[in-house]
C-alpha cells in the first residue's frame, strides 16, 4: 500500500466560487490529520471538499487511502476507481487500487483473456476523457486535411499516398470515437462497489423477493438498471439480481 499523499492545486478563482469552501485549506487539513494518524479527522475534511462536486485525482486518491486506513475496504477501493477514471495511469492509483482488492472476501477465478484481447483492454483504459478527445482532435484535423490535399493535388503519386492514409486516419477517427463514446457513458456512474459488509442480491426490486446470492465488502459491479430503490447488477463472472441504493457506491 502506498501512503504518499497527493497535492491539488486549485486556482482562486475556483475557490472563491465553490459555495465559499476553502478547498485548499481543507486539503491541507486532511492531509495533516493523515500524517497524524487522525483517519477518521481526515475523511471528514476529505469528504466536505466532495460535497462541494470538486473533481480531483488527488481528493479521490487521498480520501481512498484514509478509508483503507480505517480498514474500510468498499469505500477506499470506490474512491481509487474514481482517481482511476480521471488519471488512468497513475502508478499509486493502480497500485493501491488492486492492493485493496487484495483484502476482499469475493474473488472470481474468470478464465484468462486472450493476449491480444487483454492487450486492447489495458490500452482502453489507460487512455483518460481528457486524452481520447485530443486525440479524436487530432484524427479529425488530419482526415480534413488528407482530403482537402487530396482533392486539390494534382500529383498522381501523392494522391496515390494519401488515399490509403486518408482513409486509415477515417477508420481511426471512427474507432476512436467509438472509445470516447465509451468511456464518456462509462464516467456516467454505471458501476458499483458494495460499502457494507455484506448484502443480499435478489431475484426482484421488491422487498422480501428471493435471495440469489450474496455479495460481500468492496464487490465491484455493472449497474443493468435501476428503480427508485434498487439497482440491477452484473458480477464479473456473469451473475445478475437487484440489490438496494443504499448499500452501494457508485462511479
Amino acid at each position: 500500500m502506498r501512503t504518499s499523499l497527493k497535492s491539488v492545486l486549485i486556482s482562486l478563482l475556483m475557490l472563491s466560487t465553490v459555495f465559499a469552501v476553502d478547498v485548499e485549506g481543507l486539503m491541507a487539513q486532511g492531509n495533516s490529520f493523515y500524517e497524524k494518524g487522525d483517519f477518521k479527522s481526515a475523511i471528514s475534511s476529505y469528504e466536505k471538499i466532495l460535497k462541494t462536486d470538486m473533481v480531483s485525482t488527488a481528493l479521490h486518491y487521498n480520501l481512498g487511502c484514509a478509508y483503507f486506513s480505517q480498514k474500510e475496504y468498499g469505500k477506499a477501493i470506490l474512491q481509487f476507481e474514481k482517481a482511476r477514471q480521471l488519471s488512468p495511469r497513475d502508478p499509486d492509483v493502480l497500485h493501491n487500487l488492486e492492493y485493496s482488492k487484495l483484502f476482499l472476501k469475493d474473488r472470481f477465478d474468470l478464465p484468462e483473456p486472450m493476449v491480444f484481447v487483454a492487450w486492447f483492454k489495458e490500452l482502453r483504459q489507460s487512455l483518460s476523457l481528457a486524452e481520447l478527445k485530443f486525440l479524436e482532435e487530432i484524427l479529425f484535423s488530419l482526415l480534413i486535411m488528407g482530403v482537402i490535399i487530396y482533392r486539390l493535388s494534382s500529383i498522381n503519386s501523392l494522391r496515390r499516398v494519401l488515399l490509403p492514409a486518408t482513409m486509415i486516419t477515417g477508420i481511426l477517427f471512427l474507432f476512436m470515437g467509438g472509445w470516447l463514446i465509451e468511456r464518456a457513458v462509462s464516467m456516467d456512474e454505471k458501476h458499483a462497489i458494495l460499502l457494507v459488509d455484506e448484502a443480499a442480491v435478489r431475484s426482484a426490486p421488491i422487498p422480501g423477493a428471493s435471495t440469489l446470492f450474496v455479495i460481500h465488502e468492496g464487490t465491484s459491479a455493472e449497474i443493468l438498471d435501476a428503480t427508485e430503490s434498487w439497482y440491477e447488477i452484473r458480477l464479473e463472472d456473469g451473475k445478475t439480481g437487484w440489490i438496494i441504493h443504499e448499500a452501494v457506491g457508485l462511479y
